[in-house]
């Protein structure tokens, strides 16, 4: 497993899992208060946004998926 530059293990989080937390935010919920309520970093709810608005988020292990198939 990839380490991060602390020497933590890096979290490996399902396509389910990033799509959740990303419709929380697009509903409405504050990004930073869905990040703690997930417990996880703030920056990595940010770059699930922006791969999410951009049709390129997957989850672990996962190819891209488009935001048609979310459904």
């Amino acid at each position: 497993m990839s380490k991060r530059s602390d020497g933590q293990p890096r979290g490996k989080y399902t396509l389910e899992f990033k799509l959740e937390a990303v419709r929380l935010v697009k509903g409405g919920q504050a990004a930073a208060v869905t990040a703690k309520v997930l417990g996880i970093p703030n920056q990595t709810l940010d770059n699930w946004i922006g791969l999410s608005n951009k049709g390129q988020i997957k989850g672990a292990g996962d190819k891209p998926v488009s935001p048609e198939k979310w459904n």
